[in-house]
């Protein structure tokens, strides 16, 4: 558009000095000392324009000659510009590739160019990991070192290698450092969160694992595996750190209730049993027994039962004769029932019980508690005879395990 303007402007100022050439005509008269010079007006006008279009190229040769050295500096610093632009992008290919040497020496090229530019920071960190995959650790460091003369704001790569590599060692305050100091540049990233999530895990901290798991939850960070994994470890840290009544209902508050019953179910009822809260024990086995039937809930209940009052056990055993109604196949709560009738020395209840669990499943566990029936009810000779069938079976499983490890 300005080119069109300028022509527009050229050839209106022709047009204008075409027509006052043609009006007038005159004479131009030149005076030096006692010399006198007339020129046509026109024939002067055209030689003050080829005079001026002449200087004018006489200057721009001068000053193109003059600017020969800046123009060949800009166009060597221009080409080195290029360079390290191109030994960056190699570098970041060759990470990416895991090719860790050939980025560091890529990288190294950047650093090594003086007109490299902002392209030097990316190029340290890209060194500096490509160091740190190699476990050259004195490389890394040299890296790492110039990265810390950066602004503040650019220190977050650097922090975040140094927590993995302290986590990497155990070496937790270096990375609780390192951590919080990335913390206060960007809280949110996901790679700081799951290195959080790790040291947590490491520490054993329960409640910073459930954090930083729902929050890469959130983020897409983990899947529903991955993170139901941690949760579930960490609930059952809490389960392990409740140390009475207070703390395990504090600790229970916090589990969800699809997992009080499932997969905690039992812990929670053994841990009733182990702080000594038997009553509740039983209570918790009686509401979720007969929705779950985890066989894993009878011992806690068997165990809390023999703490319990005589009216107190009758009804534990009457509410567990009850399963046994709706599930008479069950082997495992026929060896428990006989276990709780053998506490309460109901020898012919228990033999019964006991009996009918061995004819479902010959467990080894009931058919000692059989014999301890037995030898309380005086038949010596089956009780002996139990305990054989006991031994035989011990033997036979040591046999069949031989060839496993011969072949190993």
């Amino acid at each position: 558009m300005k080119a069109l303007i300028w022509i527009i402007v050229l050839f209106a100022a022709a047009v204008g000095l075409a027509i006052a050439a043609g009006s007038y005509s005159g004479n131009v008269y030149v005076v030096a000392e006692q010399m006198m010079l007339r020129i046509n007006l026109h024939a002067f006008v055209v030689g003050l324009i080829v005079l001026v279009v002449l200087l004018y190229l006489l200057v721009r040769l001068i000053a193109g000659i003059l600017n020969i050295p800046g123009r060949m500096q800009r166009f060597g610093t221009a080409r080195k510009g290029r360079k390290a632009t191109h030994a960056l992008n190699s570098a970041g290919l060759a990470f990416f590739e895991g090719k860790f040497q050939k980025a560091e020496q890529e990288a190294a090229k950047v650093l090594a160019n003086k007109e490299a530019g902002d392209n030097r920071t990316l190029a340290l960190m890209l060194g500096a990991h490509a160091a740190d995959q190699m476990d050259d650790i004195e490389l890394r460091d040299r890296y790492l070192k110039d990265i810390e003369s950066l602004p503040a704001k650019q220190q977050l790569s650097r922090h975040l290698l140094l927590a993995e590599s302290a986590l990497s060692r155990r070496d937790y305050p270096v990375a609780e450092n390192h951590l919080n100091a990335a913390a206060q540049i960007n809280a949110s990233l996901t790679r700081l969160v799951r290195l959080q999530l790790r040291y947590a895990f490491d520490k054993g901290n329960a409640l910073e694992v459930l954090d930083k798991s729902n929050k890469l939850v959130k983020a897409g960070a983990i899947n529903d595996y991955e993170a139901e994994q941690y949760q579930n470890w960490a609930y059952r840290r809490l389960l392990d750190l409740a140390t009475d009544q207070n703390g395990l209902k504090t600790c229970l508050k916090k589990i969800p209730d699809n997992l009080k019953t499932g997969e905690l179910c039992a812990a929670i009822a053994k841990k009733y049993e182990r702080l000594g809260l038997y009553s509740q024990a039983v209570k918790w086995v009686a509401n979720y027994y007969p929705k779950t039937h985890q066989v894993e809930l009878l011992q806690p209940f068997v165990e809390s039962v023999r703490f319990l009052g005589d009216r107190e056990q009758r009804k534990a055993i009457d509410m567990a004769d009850g399963w046994l109604k709706l599930n008479p196949k069950d082997a495992s709560l026929l060896m428990h029932l006989g276990q709780l009738a053998y506490d309460k020395q109901l020898w012919g209840k228990a033999q019964g019980y006991l009996e009918a669990s061995i004819a479902l499943q010959p467990e080894i566990s009931a058919r000692l508690a059989l014999a301890k029936v037995f030898d309380e009810s005086g038949q010596q000779d089956k009780a002996a005879e139990q305990r054989k069938l006991v031994l035989e079976n011990v033997v036979e499983d040591d046999e069949d395990s031989l060839p496993l490890l011969e072949n190993k």
